[in-house]
């Protein structure tokens, strides 16, 4: 299904974008989606995005941490099926939880932004806690729980993630610039 069989309104979204059945966007006004982008089926979203070009967020994905909160995924980028981007948490220790209690009464919560760079990909079921940047270029295998920032380039795996080799960052640009000659 297209974009234009949604009755969403959102704040920008570009040409050749392609949202399955079964999308939530929570506030859409925040969402902002460029150029060639596929959200496959059964994906959740309840913070601010920024979506570049020629990203896929495969089935299942959930983003949480309401409107305060905000996932920026930069072009060619994108998430396996069943990541889930955590851009807001409470912390259980030192008070009550969940968004229905009124802020005085929770602990100390971690809201904010989720940055995954260009050509940064996670893997299957990669879980992304508040407040990490996911540089260019880095990849995460399944499974993996990030925790902390990525380094470019690297290929990280575990819990918590830890690198274990590099992408080749030459190789990747070459090709994106051929691609580009193609579409121009």
């Amino acid at each position: 299904m297209a974009y234009t069989d949604l009755n969403y309104k959102f704040k920008k979204i570009g040409k050749n974008v392609i949202i399955g059945n079964n999308v939530y966007f929570r506030y859409p006004e925040f969402v902002e989606i460029g150029d060639n982008v596929v959200i496959d089926e059964f994906c959740y979203f309840t913070t601010a995005l920024s979506i570049g070009s020629f990203v896929h967020i495969g089935p299942h994905c959930s983003c949480i941490g309401g409107k305060e909160s905000r996932l920026v995924m930069s072009d060619f980028s994108g998430l396996s099926a069943g990541c889930r981007i955590i851009c807001g948490s409470d912390n259980y220790i030192t008070g009550l939880t969940n968004p229905n209690v009124p802020i005085e009464y929770r602990g100390e919560t971690k809201v904010g932004e989720i940055f995954i760079g260009k050509h940064a990909v996670l893997g299957t079921n990669t879980v992304v806690h508040p407040l990490v940047r996911i540089k260019d270029g880095a990849a995460t295998g399944s499974l993996t729980l990030v925790t902390k920032d990525l380094d470019e380039w690297g290929v990280y795996i575990g819990s918590p993630a830890r690198r274990i080799k590099s992408r080749d960052r030459e190789k990747i640009l070459s090709l994106e610039q051929l691609f580009i000659k193609t579409i121009k």
